[in-house]
């Protein structure tokens, strides 16, 4: 009975460190508003005006806020973590406790989470504010 302990716990700590969760990646802190979403099965797409109110707010302490025409709609906390899916050295992120990873792609004041293809949802969001 004691070698199958040893054994749980040794695979609940190789479980665990498997899991590779970066640092916050540089200029994702701030608020961002949603531009452009696209792609499903039903295959839309929508683009929306600056100033439409729709943004999600990364802090630095991991949580995130999301709103609608500015209200409130959604808070908790983000994970990232370090993958190879799409590329070799990417990196996706989670929202709350799911175990839903998205692709992300930050670049510059240009933010994108998720993928069309495959009859995934892709979000393009702009940099509004640090």
């Amino acid at each position: 009975m004691h070698k199958k302990k040893l054994l749980v716990i040794l695979l609940a700590i190789i479980s665990l460190a498997s899991c590779k969760k970066t640092s916050i990646t540089p200029g994702l802190i701030g608020k961002w508003e949603l531009r452009k979403k696209m792609g499903s099965i039903l295959g839309f797409d929508s683009v929306f005006a600056a100033g439409n109110g729709r943004v999600l707010e990364f802090r630095s302490d991991s949580g995130y806020l999301q709103y609608s025409k500015g209200t409130l709609q959604v808070q908790g906390k983000y994970h990232i973590r370090s993958t190879n899916y799409p590329a070799a050295n990417s990196q996706s992120i989670s929202f709350d406790n799911s175990d839903y990873q998205q692709y992300f792609n930050l670049n510059g004041t240009n933010l994108q989470i998720g993928r069309d293809d495959n009859d995934g949802v892709e979000t393009d969001y702009q940099k509004i504010a640090n």
